[in-house]
């Protein structure tokens, strides 16, 4: 990506990640809407459990939030990651905000597992085409959406 493209998306020209976003794609699947942004189960599946918390507006990075807005999104981050364990019962979680391909703040919530391909280092890999790339059914899937929404149920 060149100079100009990174400072479009930065800007939140043409941002993949802007509102409206669609609930379902290529890439992710709504779980629900939180308070300030958007949980989304990824479709690679990986580690089980795997989602984005996705903020509604347009921003790339933590300090571009009012105090109001990061209070808010740190909410919202604690009850994703509290359905996810509880959904998930992973032996570990990983929580990263990266946005070094998309520039639009969000969180991957990565649970971990003593059993994955990567336990004890980070999921990230160089080239990111060297991923694993793993799908549920589409029963596994909607099972799984399905807890994660009911564990989010107030």
């Amino acid at each position: 990506m060149d100079a100009a493209e990174w400072k479009r998306l930065v800007e939140g020209t043409g941002c993949p990640m802007d509102v409206p976003r669609p609930s379902s794609n290529d890439y992710w699947d709504l779980v629900a809407p939180l308070s300030v942004s958007s949980l989304y189960l990824n479709k690679n599946q990986a580690y089980r459990g795997h989602c984005m918390l996705i903020l509604d507006r347009h921003a790339a990075r933590l300090d571009q939030l009012s105090a109001g807005e990061w209070a808010a999104y740190s909410t919202d981050l604690f009850a994703a990651q509290n359905a996810i364990m509880r959904v998930t019962r992973p032996d570990h979680i990983n929580i990263e905000t990266l946005g070094n391909v998309v520039p639009h703040l969000h969180w991957h919530i990565v649970p971990r597992y003593q059993t994955d391909r990567r336990w004890g280092a980070p999921i990230w890999t160089t080239p990111l085409s060297d991923m694993p790339d793993v799908r549920l059914s589409d029963a596994e899937r909607d099972l799984l959406l399905d807890e994660l929404r009911r564990a989010l149920a107030p």
